[in-house]
């Protein structure tokens, strides 16, 4: 038989190093870090998705994520986006004041599966509107504009236009002389 002292000494690490596997969680672990909407939270403004965090990648295949108003309807668009450990889907505009419940289910690239809820409150304003369109004023034959005035055109404007007139005449000068050419003749053979 061993002696007592050899057996203590032997026991005590092997004791702690099982203290502390029982007491720490695992360094790995599949979890929600994050969420947006934040959970319990009341937001004011209707969020265009819900966007969650986890600790590890997720895997694209057994994912799933929904969100549903108070009164049972979904309000997710069904656009689920995952980008390594953040999953997004998008969100129609939230029109029901109350608690949203938001459903995942998400399988990390270990194929650790994580099932979870939450909720948040969203304080839908009294009524909500459509932007009313604006109507822009469009000049009509009784407003004047700048040159109906004065009845006289800008000197800009007559410069141009003497330019334009000018280099129109040398054109058609050109297009005249090249059109009047003189035949040759031919001559006769000696």
């Amino acid at each position: 038989m061993l002696p007592k002292a050899v057996t203590t000494r032997a026991l005590i690490p092997l004791l702690i190093g099982f203290a502390f596997a029982l007491s720490s969680s695992p360094a790995f672990a599949f979890d929600l870090v994050s969420a947006d909407p934040v959970i319990d939270s009341t937001i004011t403004t209707s969020p265009g998705a819900v966007t969650l965090t986890f600790t590890t990648e997720v895997a694209d295949s057994g994912s799933s994520l929904s969100v549903r108003a108070p009164s049972g309807m979904a309000v997710d668009d069904g656009s689920l986006l995952i980008d390594g450990a953040n999953a997004l889907i998008g969100l129609k505009k939230l029109t029901e004041g109350g608690r949203y419940t938001v459903t995942y289910q998400f399988m990390s690239i270990d194929g650790d599966i994580l099932n979870g809820s939450y909720a948040f409150n969203f304080d839908a304003p009294a009524m909500v509107t459509a932007p009313s369109p604006t109507v822009m004023a469009t000049p009509d034959s009784t407003q004047a504009t700048p040159g109906q005035v004065t009845g006289k055109s800008s000197r800009a404007t007559d410069i141009f236009m003497i330019a334009l007139l000018i280099i129109s005449f040398l054109i058609l000068i050109f297009i005249g002389k090249s059109l009047r050419k003189p035949k040759n003749k031919k001559r006769k053979k000696k």
